[in-house]
């Protein structure tokens, strides 16, 4: 079975996370290719100057841990435009569900007019409820308010997989009230879709 940070990249960046065990001069070239050729703006997006980057992606000179975590999550942002970021953040928007309570407990649903949206985060893994562990295929996309889709988004562009995981893990909260999440299967990602509204 995979690791969420694994199920992610594959859904976001579409390629293994182990795109990021290969050598640095391969991950600087690759970042040079992604930004059009452009040494100065792959640079840009490392913080290290042109100078330096070109270096690393002909094996002259590696990074150290920290401008490897930083040429790590370039490629990451590169992968992922920007614009996705947003339409994967708008279809999270708030404004689609509202937070009820009657003293007792707290309900999401619907606000009037807005409909039973398409598309979203669909989670495939192996999460326990009550006592059985089964795997098991849960979208999410509607249950994350858009501060986890937010959350969610930027450790994946930490490389954080344990915050990954723990967003997760409230989502499961929030859809089954008590959840484990086990092994992480797939994560397929669509901006939810309300239709005219």
């Amino acid at each position: 079975m995979g690791s969420v940070k694994d199920a992610m990249f594959k859904a976001l960046a579409k390629r293994s996370a182990k795109s990021e065990d290969k050598p640095a001069a391969v991950r600087a070239a690759q970042l040079i290719k992604r930004f059009g050729g452009s040494v100065s703006d792959a640079a840009k997006a490392v913080g290290r100057s042109s100078k330096t980057l070109k270096a690393w992606s002909e094996g002259k000179s590696s990074p150290r841990a920290d401008s490897n975590d930083a040429l790590n999550r370039a490629n990451r942002e590169a992968l992922v435009p920007q614009g996705r970021r947003e339409r994967l953040l708008k279809s999270a928007s708030d404004d689609n569900m509202e937070l009820t309570s009657n003293d007792m407990d707290w309900t999401i649903r619907r606000p009037d007019g807005v409909g039973k949206p398409g598309g979203g985060l669909v989670l495939h893994a192996m999460i326990k409820v009550s006592d059985e562990e089964r795997e098991r295929k849960v979208n999410l996309g509607e249950w994350l308010s858009e501060g986890h889709m937010e959350d969610l988004l930027q450790a994946f562009m930490d490389g954080d997989e344990e915050a990954m995981r723990g967003v997760f893990v409230e989502g499961l909260d929030v859809y089954f009230h008590e959840a484990e999440l086990g092994d992480v299967i797939n994560v397929q990602f669509s901006p939810l879709d309300y239709g005219d509204q």
